[in-house]
């Protein structure tokens, strides 16, 4: 999981006397929540995350709300110092709170006052009646910043998106603009990727390195093995293999599975699928519920007509099958290793290994055919009439 908040810093043993409350706030319909997403972390679980090495609780609570009482709900008898947090504050880190603590064992005083929330001696918490701070600590200008609206979660949003970023750059990652580009905690990027601008890598993706990720791409929960190149795509779900090239203008939809080599081009989708290594599906193609063998050619236009109205059913292509444009393959369907399709075939029943098929209307071609409205004489006089015949649209 990607860690921003100086993982090396933690050191657990310094305060395993402090216990973590954070306040689910809640300000209503229209308002930003705790359970509100940011780059696949909740703005709770942003700020439960950067309490590693701190016993850490959750609480809801609501604006009116007796606070002390919520408080000493979850106070801990062997914990002598509570840090109470809000969920709203998405930036906050382990530094800025581990440093707010050890100011306060410095001051050796009762309770101290956060930017937004509070650091507090447990005992004093347990009998309190209202809480009065002695001391408030100073943090930095970006760690207890507050979402009350959608203005202040989209400044908070641009922050994080630069702190995701930049620690990927750090980590060895080529991005080439880091401001139009959108990454996911949970994503995985290896050092030597390469992520051209206009990207959006969400939910549990992984990228090894040595893969490029071109212009205008939209990556959830896909894995890109190293030497492959996706340019201009949406994937979700998908198996990327090895230098394998993907786009531009593909879909690649849950359950894809492209294997070494194999290409993937302009405007094709794909479904539930594995593609054999070294295989080619390059234009205007749907591949949905199948299984096609390696080093096959898929023509443009090819439509794989996996759905009956009733029910998902499977093709499956042996090695080097060769199927040629504008052709439809209905399911269920088997088509043998190194089988022909003719281009415009609809292809029903199995094919042989070896095999051509042609499964086409026979030509019927009528010369001089007096039938045809789109040139008959009415036609004619009246797009003469709208002026048609001067190069005016019709």
């Amino acid at each position: 999981m990607l860690d921003l908040f100086g993982r090396r810093a933690y050191n657990d043993r310094v305060n395993d006397d402090v216990k973590i409350i954070v306040l689910r706030t809640d300000r209503g319909e229209g308002k930003p929540g705790a359970d509100t997403d940011l780059y696949g972390r909740t703005l709770e679980q942003w700020v439960v995350s950067a309490m590693r090495g701190m016993e850490t609780e959750t609480v809801d609570y609501k604006d009116g709300d007796d606070f002390l009482c919520v408080v000493r709900n979850k106070l801990s008898t062997v914990k002598p110092i509570t840090v109470v947090l809000y969920s709203d504050t998405p930036l906050v880190t382990y530094n800025a709170v581990a440093s707010a603590v050890a100011k306060f064992r410095k001051l050796d005083v009762d309770v101290m006052k956060l930017p937004r929330g509070w650091v507090m001696r447990t005992e004093y918490a347990f009998g309190a009646s209202e809480l009065k701070a002695d001391k408030k600590t100073i943090a930095g200008d970006e760690d207890f910043i507050t979402v009350f609206n959608y203005n202040q979660l989209a400044y908070v949003a641009d922050i994080l998106r630069s702190r995701i970023t930049y620690y990927f750059m750090n980590e060895g990652v080529e991005i080439e603009d880091p401001a139009s580009v959108f990454i996911g905690v949970n994503a995985v990027i290896e050092p030597g990727v390469k992520i051209a601008p206009f990207c959006t890598i969400k939910g549990n993706t992984v990228v090894r390195s040595g893969a490029e990720i071109g212009e205008h791409c939209v990556i959830e929960s896909s894995v890109i093995d190293s030497g492959a190149r996706v340019r201009s795509s949406t994937l979700k779900g998908a198996y990327v293999g090895k230098n394998v090239e993907v786009g531009p203008y593909a879909h690649l939809r849950t359950g894809a599975y492209i294997c070494a080599g194999a290409r993937i081009g302009d405007y094709v989708e794909i479904k539930n699928s594995r593609i054999g290594a070294g295989s080619k599906v390059c234009h205007l193609a749907y591949v949905g519920d199948a299984e096609v063998g390696a080093r096959c050619n898929i023509g443009a236009g090819v439509v794989f007509a996996n759905y009956d109205g009733a029910n998902k059913r499977r093709i499956t292509l042996g090695d080097n099958v060769f199927v040629g444009s504008n052709s439809t393959l209905v399911a269920p369907l088997e088509i043998g290793e190194g089988a022909f399709v003719a281009a415009g075939s609809v292809v029903t029943e199995n094919v042989n290994a070896k095999a051509l098929v042609i499964c086409r209307a026979a030509t019927n071609v009528k010369e001089n055919w007096k039938n045809n409205k789109y040139t008959s004489e009415s036609r004619k006089q009246t797009a003469s009439d709208t002026g048609a015949n001067n190069g005016d649209p019709v």
